[in-house]
């Protein structure tokens, strides 16, 4: 559908909300308006209708911010964004929403919400009957247009976006305090692309159109480099109304399926008693050699009477193997292993560790793989320490 309803919440729910009907097709306004507060998105419900809603937030209210991944286990680096961006946060990382956006090398560029916030903004639209398809920082809705900065002026509040996924949106008073000191931090003066009448020197403001400032946000928020409705808050799938005509044809075809399933499962009882009899023979047959009363899991008792009887007299190996990895505990002192299993038919060694930080498991995974073949499972972080399960095998 070319037509979308576009909406900017704001941080509490007493500040004005703007809307608009955009036809993307038409290229034209088909409505707009601003709601007093929150309490009254209810009265857009209708204009809504099956139009998808596209949601923009204050950006002051979300943090934009970037992290260095290291060149091995990015995957598991990303899991752990909440914990490598700790330091740097005012607030505790489980009341906070970590966004992980668009890379620039090995930069990744992060946007960090309070779930407070992200939950009160979505009771808002949920008590309205309003279902967001995307919730978007206003200030990277902003279009570039191929320039450096995009600048906004809207009700107030400047929004400035700077390059791909960076921006502030703050009021006039401090905005023209704080430009000069963004300005001086770029190398070059900025070529800004300006949706509203500004000038300053060292700035290179280009005019574009004038028009709507909620349209010009509107333009750019399906490229905008962030949804916040991400994990927890991703928009649950819906069923087209389209469907419901089926719904008939679909509660006979259930009712067919189901005398088959009769049918199947009835071949499947006789077949589950032949494999109990079966399973009682084996049991029978365990009990004989083990002379063992007891049995819970027959396969792997049997396994394990198996290997008994070989004697795999691997103790060796497995000492060998400890012994070239006393280098890499000495260096990395602060790692401990909490299990060890090992496996003589494999050469394989399987333990958890724990450190105190990410930096550690990589260094000791570094110094171990030089002489062993090494698989790291995902890394966890619990009551301040790091864990992994690391598999080495003998080269």
């Amino acid at each position: 559908m070319s037509e979308r309803l576009f909406i900017r919440l704001g941080n509490n729910i007493n500040a004005a909300c703007a809307w608009l009907v955009w036809s993307e097709q038409e290229q034209e306004i088909i409505a707009s308006g601003e709601l007093a507060d929150a309490r009254a998105l209810a009265t857009l419900s209708e204009r809504a209708g099956n139009r998808p809603v596209d949601v923009l937030v204050p950006g002051d209210a979300v943090s934009l911010t970037s992290v260095i991944l290291p060149e091995k286990g990015q995957r598991q680096a990303i899991k752990a964004l909440p914990f490598m961006l700790e330091e740097s946060l005012a607030q505790n990382v489980e009341e906070l929403h970590f966004v992980p956006g668009p890379r620039d090398g090995d930069t990744l560029h992060v946007a960090v919400v309070s779930h407070e916030l992200m939950q009160q903004w979505l009771d808002w639209l949920s008590d309205a009957g309003l279902k967001p398809r995307r919730l978007v920082p206003d200030c990277l809705a902003l279009p570039l247009q191929g320039m450096d900065w995009a600048l906004l002026e809207f009700n107030g509040q400047m929004l400035l976006r700077r390059g791909m996924a960076d921006g502030i949106s703050v009021s006039r008073s401090w905005f023209d305090t704080l430009l000069p000191t963004l300005l001086a931090a770029s190398a070059t003066p900025p070529a800004i692309a300006c949706y509203s009448p500004f000038s300053h020197d060292g700035a290179d403001c280009q005019m574009q159109p004038l028009e709507l400032p909620l349209l010009v946000l509107a333009k750019g928020c399906l490229a905008a480099p962030f949804n916040l409705l991400s994990g927890r808050y991703t928009p649950k799938r819906e069923y087209s109304k389209q469907l419901l005509p089926w719904r008939k044809v679909a509660v006979v075809a259930g009712l067919a399926l189901v005398l088959a399933l009769v049918n199947k499962g009835f071949s499947i009882y006789q077949l589950q008693q032949q494999t109990a009899a079966v399973k009682a023979e084996t049991e029978s047959i365990y009990r004989a050699v083990a002379g063992n009363g007891r049995v819970v899991n027959v396969r792997a008792q049997l396994e394990s009477l198996q290997r008994s009887l070989q004697g795999q007299g691997s103790g060796g190996e497995l000492f060998e193997m400890l012994g070239s990895l006393q280098q890499a505990f000495t260096q990395v002192p602060e790692l401990k292993p909490n299990n060890l299993r090992f496996d003589g038919s494999r050469s394989e060694i399987r333990m958890q560790v724990t450190a105190k930080d990410y930096g550690q498991i990589e260094k000791f995974k570094s110094l171990a793989g030089n002489r062993f073949q090494l698989d790291a499972g995902a890394m966890n972080s619990i009551d301040g320490a790091v864990t992994s399960t690391l598999t080495l095998r003998s080269k």
